[in-house]
């Protein structure tokens, strides 16, 4: 299943309301549609400027890990729902002992694409290669620079040395398994936007079958202050463009923002209100061990069709579609922005 055309698909459709009557109908007839978010250990072993890890006070609030029985209740009540598991949403996932079997209960629950992010300094060849092997779709990689001087400035505690050795076994795992897909995350700011010049050098090896181009965010309290995404308009002709192109020619996805999107996410940046509609946030489903995370869903007492009643997910959609009511608080996110594929 290739996860970027049903994207594609989706973005096309310019009515919300038709969205969400295909979420209703696949959530009606009991049909995959969820992308699940799993941080399975809230953990990083880097403290990245731009990454609340990078806050002392918040670092000391992120702890947790899912035990194996867990995992077993998670995928018994939700994967069998599941179109996509997105293992790392905001922690790292290699500090997980037990990620290869989440990939592989995956696998046995037939979700059609799971996929890893990380920031790559913990994944070695042979988990790397277990990985593949147990049923993984797709490793992200997160990186923050494309020279070692940006790199390990912007990633802290972070070697770029693992990072080319990284690539490089990629490389090697193609070779064996061809359909496994490699996907690039650059989150770009002032600090390292030129480094987008590098990418065909550093790709030269093993091009990724995706780049997302993603523009730094206000996520809170870290180390890193500055938000502005002004310099990456001005400068988008020259550094952000000839990576769109360079995608297009080499057969790449890419996910970017335009002009316009920068524009919109710096008002909002500065305004701090990020929202996004009903349609975009119906389909995810986050979980991680933060304390009481039982308390909004708990997988040992009951399943996701017991929870979207509980939750009156049904009589949501369809007072949406009737009345075209906005989104309640509920379904509020600080991702506000909306990325091109092109």
């Amino acid at each position: 299943m290739d996860i970027y055309k049903i994207i594609k698909i989706y973005q096309r459709i310019e009515s919300p309301k038709l969205k969400l009557l295909g979420i209703l109908l696949l959530h009606l007839l009991r049909r995959r549609y969820l992308y699940i978010s799993l941080d399975p250990a809230l953990a990083c072993n880097l403290r990245c400027r731009m990454c609340y890890f990078s806050n002392p006070d918040e670092d000391k609030e992120l702890h947790g890990t899912f035990s194996s029985e867990d995992i077993q209740a998670i995928a018994k009540a939700l994967f069998h729902r599941g179109l996509k598991l997105q293992i790392g949403c905001g922690a790292e996932p290699t500090t997980h002992k037990g990620l290869a079997d989440i990939v592989k209960l995956a696998k046995e629950c037939g979700i059609p694409h799971t996929s890893i992010t990380t920031n790559g300094n913990l994944l070695s060849l042979p988990l790397l290669q277990k990985l593949v092997e147990n049923g993984l779709d797709e490793l992200i990689v997160s990186a923050h620079g494309l020279e070692q001087k940006t790199y390990e400035g912007m990633m802290v505690g972070a070697h770029f040395d693992r990072f080319e050795q990284l690539v490089e076994n990629v490389a090697c795992i193609r070779k064996e398994h061809p359909a496994f897909k490699f996907r690039v995350n650059y989150t770009v700011c002032a600090d390292n936007v030129d480094n987008l010049r590098l990418i065909p050098k550093v790709f030269a090896k093993v091009k990724p079958d995706v780049i997302q181009l993603r523009p730094v965010q206000d996520i809170g309290s870290t180390a890193y202050t500055n938000y502005s995404l002004k310099e990456l308009t001005d400068t988008y002709d020259e550094y952000m463009t000839p990576v769109i192109t360079f995608c297009q020619k080499n057969g790449i996805t890419c996910l970017y923002p335009n002009k316009e999107n920068l524009a919109c996410i710096n008002e909002e940046n500065e305004q701090h209100e990020h929202t996004n509609s009903a349609v975009d946030m119906l389909p995810l489903f986050y979980l991680s061990p933060r304390k009481g995370w039982k308390e909004a869903f708990n997988p040992y007492t009951e399943t996701f069709e017991q929870f979207s009643k509980r939750t009156h997910r049904v009589r949501f959609m369809v007072r949406t579609l009737l009345k075209g009511t906005q989104p309640e608080a509920q379904y509020a996110t600080t991702k506000a922005l909306n990325y091109n594929v092109g």
